[in-house]
């Protein structure tokens, strides 16, 4: 005899799956939970990257979206601008999470040190 299971209680199941998955996070979304220190220094070293290669993107925007040179030249500019915020932003975003990262580090670190 074969058990015969009705698709929506396979649905049911997956429904309840989800939730079971989703709850969490929408919680964890609603209380503020912060992230780790470690997603600071991923987000610290992506907005470093990103500020390095915004001079020859915006470059590039400018020239194929206005007027040849003056589109050059404005792109260059805004990029410029863009570019050195994003750096130091990054650059500054690292050195508070470093600095949080070797506070955490400290007590596990100078017994060796001294």
């Amino acid at each position: 005899m074969q058990s015969t299971e009705h698709p929506s209680g396979a649905r049911q199941v997956v429904r309840r799956r989800r939730l079971v998955f989703l709850l969490p996070i929408v919680a964890g979304i609603l209380l503020g939970i912060s992230p780790p220190a470690e997603a600071d220094l991923i987000r610290g070293v992506g907005k470093i990257i990103g500020g390095v290669l915004q001079l020859p993107l915006s470059t590039l925007a400018g020239t194929f979206n206005g007027p040849p040179l003056v589109g050059t030249l404005l792109g260059a500019v805004n990029g410029t601008i863009n570019a050195v915020g994003m750096v130091l932003g990054g650059t500054l975003e690292l050195a508070g999470d470093g600095l949080a990262l070797a506070k955490m580090a400290a007590p596990y670190v100078l017994p060796f040190v001294f």
